[in-house]
This record gives C-alpha cells, structure tokens and sequence, in this order.
C-alpha cells in the first residue's frame, strides 16, 4: 500500500478522478467564490439602512389595506429610508427624501438587476425577486445599502 503513493504515476491517475467527480460543480463553486470575493469590501462607503419594519410581523391585520395588499418593509439610516411594498407580481419602493437614482437587487450570486428611480424617488422591480436579497440604493446625495431580506 506504501507504495501506491510512492508511485507518481498511479498519484497522477488517482487525481485526475478526484478531477473528474468535481468537475460538474467546478464552475458553480469559481463564480460563487468570484462573487463572495467581490462583495468584501464593497460596503464601506454606504450607509447601512436596517429594517425597522416588516408588515409580515405584525400579528393583527392591517386595517387600511384589503386582502390584495402586500407586505410593506421600510429600511432607515441616518434621516433617509426606503420604503417597499412586495405584491405578488412586482415590488414598488420609494425613497425619502425623494430623489433620482437607481436600484440594484443584489442576491447571493451578484446583482441582479437594476431599476431606475423616478425624480419622486418612486421605482419598481418586475418580477419580485426571489431568494434572499438587499437594495442597493444610490441617489445623487446618498448611497446605501438595506439588510438582507427574503421577499
């Protein structure tokens, strides 16, 4: 058995099946990394907006919306927010102050899509986006970022 690895031949024959199982996650497994590599750093100029309010947390049910209405979260950070509702087909936001700008949707595996936002600070995102993501919110004044959320 010692020298089974003594061999480089058989060592080389060994690895390449090694390479041979992994290589249908390879790709999978280097854009992951490339993303996560990414990410490390991009937050450190951007306010961080928590969440300080989820509709889906309340126990009683609203009484200004009808069964149609969606689940409404507003993220804040230093006198600015964002306000979003999520309905079944698109998620409608606002910023305030009101302002231009855009939105990325980013998920676990980068940005997703960008949307812009009107000069009320009005915008919209078709279709909802699945998974757990956060909104990366710029404006000419400010940039932020939410907490991650599923929608």
């Amino acid at each position: 058995m010692t020298e089974r690895f003594d061999d480089d031949e058989v060592l080389a024959l060994d690895l390449a099946e090694a390479l041979r199982e992994a290589r249908p996650h390879v790709d999978e497994v280097a854009e992951r990394a490339k993303g996560a590599f990414t990410w490390r750093t991009i937050d450190e100029d951007l306010l961080a907006a928590e969440l300080m309010f989820d509709s889906s947390e309340q126990t009683a049910p609203s009484l200004t919306r009808g069964a149609e209405g969606g689940r409404v979260m507003v993220f804040s950070a230093d006198l600015r927010s964002v306000e979003i509702e999520v309905l079944s087909d698109r998620v409608v936001g606002q910023f305030m102050p009101q302002s231009d700008g855009e939105v990325q949707v980013e998920g676990d595996r980068g940005v997703v899509t960008t949307v812009p936002v009107d000069e009320l600070g009005f915008f919209v995102i078709e279709p909802v986006p699945t998974g757990v993501v956060r909104l990366r919110c710029t404006t000419p004044a400010t940039r932020l970022v939410t907490d991650w959320v599923r929608l």
